[in-house]
């Protein structure tokens, strides 16, 4: 039995919801997620970080959450309402990947597969639950077996 966490970011915040409801607005587009799971997602933080855009320099802020969901749940990307009038997609998902924790680290070393942005927050997902630390070591105690869903 694997534990399933999505790792989720927003990028960008609309003007007048919350946080909390961008983030149920986009589980729900990006993967399917309904809001009665999208709700118990767990707020961690942020991660902010600059990037070079052509001749300037790019700030930019992450808000990360948690989100444990159920071995059954297939996640699909919907379009928004937008998107149908528009008769596009908004392009944002790609595709997604169950990967098991313990190789992210060496997906994200070795290969292309995420976006920039992505790894970072991956890489802050390493940390906080003991996968990776600045000795190498792993935290002690058992670990649960876990695979991260992730979208690209």
């Amino acid at each position: 039995m694997y534990e399933i966490m999505y790792i989720f970011m927003l990028k960008s915040q609309p003007h007048g919801i919350t946080c909390g409801e961008n983030m149920v607005k986009e589980c729900k587009e990006e993967a399917g997620i309904p809001g009665s799971i999208s709700n118990r997602a767990i707020p961690v933080g942020a991660v902010s970080y600059m990037d070079i855009d052509g001749y300037r320099y790019k700030r930019d802020v992450l808000f990360c959450y948690d989100l444990k969901l159920p071995e059954s749940f297939i996640p699909k990307n919907e379009e928004s309402f937008i998107s149908l009038i528009k008769n596009v997609a908004d392009g944002e998902v790609e595709s997604f990947k169950l990967i098991p924790v313990t190789n992210v680290a060496n997906v994200i070393r070795r290969t292309y597969l995420f976006k920039p942005n992505c790894c970072l927050v991956i890489i802050d997902f390493l940390f906080r639950h003991g996968y990776i630390s600045l000795k190498r070591l792993p935290k002690k105690g058992k670990k649960k077996k876990t695979l991260i869903l992730i979208v690209i």
